[in-house]
């Protein structure tokens, strides 16, 4: 059985939506582009890893309140 081919899908590229050169020294120089779909991805990975470390921050908080981490001074007895 021959797996079909599609032609539309191996012969168009898109264009990058964005570029970027970063020269650093004479010698040294680094080139990226990234397409529309990258962009979007690395848009959902950083919104993702934000919501995610603000609920961590949110629920080590409501912890430390709810439970001191040591006994009052008060409490403690003198033998």
């Amino acid at each position: 059985m021959k797996t079909p081919t599609h032609p539309d899908r191996t012969e168009t590229r898109q264009a990058p939506a964005a570029k970027v050169s970063i020269r650093i020294g004479k010698r040294t120089t680094f080139d990226a582009s990234v397409t529309t779909v990258g962009l979007l991805s690395v848009g959902a990975l950083v919104s993702s890893i934000l919501l995610s470390s603000a609920v961590i921050v949110a629920a080590a908080g409501r912890k430390a309140a709810r439970r001191p981490l040591a006994l009052p001074d008060h409490t403690k007895t003198d033998g």
